[in-house]
């Protein structure tokens, strides 16, 4: 494995020291590479697109960093790299467990909490929200987001989906659509694929997933999402899910009013069936279908939907 010459050249540059060779690589949105460095370091270097999405998100990853939140730290970029890429370069944290030592609906309560408030002077007007909390799109005829690849299109294959999940997902978008609380900023996919714990402290990755939304969303998200894994996909249930809410309630110290509430409980829904679907582009469904297909029902009744 090597890196492209544009790449080493850069890595050089921005951070004093050259390639000594890549020790990881993965592709997907994104491209990624571990770098070991002459001087003994060891990096993450990305290339990607983003434009204006990577530098809210980098303005958004040195805030947590001011504020303390543990992160890997972002060294350089982000810094264009030609037609609709751009490279960053952050110190590479492999360190820590998926799960944390004690509560994890609480933990993970606390550390949104804890973001949010951390994230609150950064500048965010005009972000888009990630593919799966895009509930307030407006594309015709669709329940399921515009994708950025046909591939990955849930509306493709529409049809062959349970036609109950489509039902779900319609009226918990409606519900979202129904509310005009205020956004803010935080990140939107706070779980195993992204955060790491050294016994109840957390390591928090993918800047690249903040939102601008509004908090009970935001909420919402973490309280199904939170039990997520590299590999393993599920949704926490509604028991486990009402403890996220009132733990960040607690920690943020105040309660919800019963409008966002509802929209929490919204978010649970449409985040589920979004990710149901996705099981099914991926092959056929598992446990996150069979979890929204049983309770589906609760948590649009909760939602008021």
């Amino acid at each position: 494995m090597t890196l492209d010459a544009p790449v080493a050249t850069w890595v050089e540059s921005r951070l004093g020291a050259a390639p000594q060779g890549v020790f990881f690589e993965a592709r997907s949105m994104s491209e990624v590479w571990g770098v070991a460095l002459a001087d003994g370091r060891r990096v993450a270097v990305k290339r990607r697109g983003g434009g204006e999405r990577l530098a809210i998100s980098a303005a958004a990853h040195r805030a947590a960093e001011r504020a303390g939140i543990d992160t890997p730290a972002l060294l350089a970029g982000p810094d264009i790299a030609g037609e609709e890429q751009w490279l960053t370069a952050e110190e590479w944290r492999p360190e820590g467990a998926l799960l944390p030592e004690g509560d994890a609906p609480v933990l993970f309560a606390g550390l949104l909490a804890h973001l949010v408030a951390a994230l609150a002077t950064v500048d965010a007007e005009g972000l888009e929200p990630p593919p799966w909390l895009h509930y307030a799109h407006d594309a015709p005829g669709r329940v399921w987001p515009p994708p950025a690849s046909d591939r990955w299109d849930p509306h493709r294959i529409e049809a062959d989906l349970p036609p109950a999940l489509a039902v779900i997902a319609r009226a918990a978008r409606a519900r979202l659509r129904a509310s005009d609380l205020p956004p803010v900023l935080g990140h939107a996919d706070l779980n195993g694929l992204n955060v790491r714990w050294v016994g109840d402290r957390p390591i928090v990755h993918d800047w690249d997933s903040i939102a601008l939304l509004p908090e009970a969303v935001l909420v919402g998200t973490l309280a199904v999402d939170h039990v997520a894994a590299p590999d393993a996909g599920a949704i926490a249930d509604v028991a486990t899910g009402e403890r996220v809410i009132a733990a960040y309630e607690d920690v943020a110290g105040r309660a919800f009013d019963a409008d966002a509430r509802e929209v929490a409980w919204a978010a649970t829904a449409w985040l589920a069936c979004y990710n149901a679907a996705f099981e099914h582009l991926h092959g056929g469904p598992g446990a996150v279908t069979a979890q929204i297909l049983r309770d589906g029902d609760e948590r649009l009744a909760l939602a008021g939907a």
